[in-house]
């Protein structure tokens, strides 16, 4: 049985199932059969999502405190309840919908140094943190950035209010540029890291959302 988020649930939006970036947004709205949301706007960039009618997008939500649901959604175009919402289908009735690893879903924002040391050959960047979840971070660097998707890099950063130290190996993702700031974005997922090391990281992002919402 379907399990519908309510309204202020975060949504997660990817165009498809490989596409490693993503729009973050909230639930405005739901009914029986549709899912309104805020227009997903990309973390990185800061540019909206362009609305087309009847394109499938790929919709994450938390259901509960322990569940995370994902399933193909349609575009139906835009709503006003009273403001701009996109209008989606709704769970309910989806063939695709799964439980997906709760652990993964959650991105956060941080503010940290963090130290990149690329495995081949030792290549060394000093980088400021954007944010992080279970699976990966985001880093940025006014400097030029000299690495290439897939690459495998060992990042050191202290985790804010905890001190908690995280020692990883992760996967370069992708290298932007953001138009805006002009400044390299380096996102990384974790490739090799301690289990213990990760539950860190996501008991810090369940503190920083609990501290973001009072």
């Amino acid at each position: 049985m379907a399990v519908r988020p309510s309204v202020g649930t975060p949504v997660r939006i990817k165009l498809s199932a490989q596409d490693s970036s993503f729009y973050k947004t909230r639930v405005a709205d739901v009914d029986d059969r549709f899912l309104y949301i805020d227009v997903p706007v990309n973390p990185l960039t800061g540019r909206e999502l362009e609305v087309r009618v009847d394109h499938d997008l790929l919709v994450e939500y938390a259901a509960s405190g322990s569940e995370v649901y994902r399933y193909t959604a349609q575009m139906l175009g835009i709503a006003y309840i009273p403001t701009p919402a996109v209008r989606l289908s709704g769970p309910e009735g989806t063939r695709d919908l799964e439980r997906i690893q709760r652990r993964e879903f959650f991105r956060i924002s941080i503010d940290t140094s963090v130290q990149l040391v690329r495995q081949d050959d030792g290549l060394t960047y000093h980088a400021q943190s954007l944010d992080i979840s279970g699976g990966g971070l985001a880093v940025k660097s006014r400097e030029a950035v000299d690495y290439r998707p897939d690459d495998i890099v060992k990042a050191t950063l202290t985790l804010p209010y905890t001190g908690d130290t995280l020692n990883a190996t992760c996967r370069i993702v992708r290298v932007e540029v953001d138009d805006a700031s002009q400044e390299r974005v380096v996102s990384m997922a974790f490739e090799d890291i301690k289990e213990r090391e990760r539950q860190q990281v996501v008991r810090y992002t369940f503190m920083r959302q609990r501290s973001l919402k009072r």
